[in-house]
């Protein structure tokens, strides 16, 4: 995984492929394995949380252009 810091402060993380589907896995095994722990609610909700504001991102950038 790289790291590569944005002009606006913010860092963005660079997985390969294979990196992200055993992260992926492992994540789910996890929730699986323990489904009321903290964790297991929190990451989900993170990833939603920045895979939107992504989008919100690319639509405000598709429509300044």
């Amino acid at each position: 995984m790289q790291f590569i810091a944005t002009q606006s402060g913010g860092e963005v993380a660079i997985m390969d492929a294979r990196e992200a589907l055993v992260l992926e896995g492992v994540l789910s095994l996890y929730v699986l394995k323990y489904p009321d722990s903290n964790l297991a609610i929190r990451i989900p909700k993170a990833a939603s949380a920045a895979n939107e504001a992504r989008e919100a991102r690319m639509e405000d950038a598709g429509t300044s252009a």
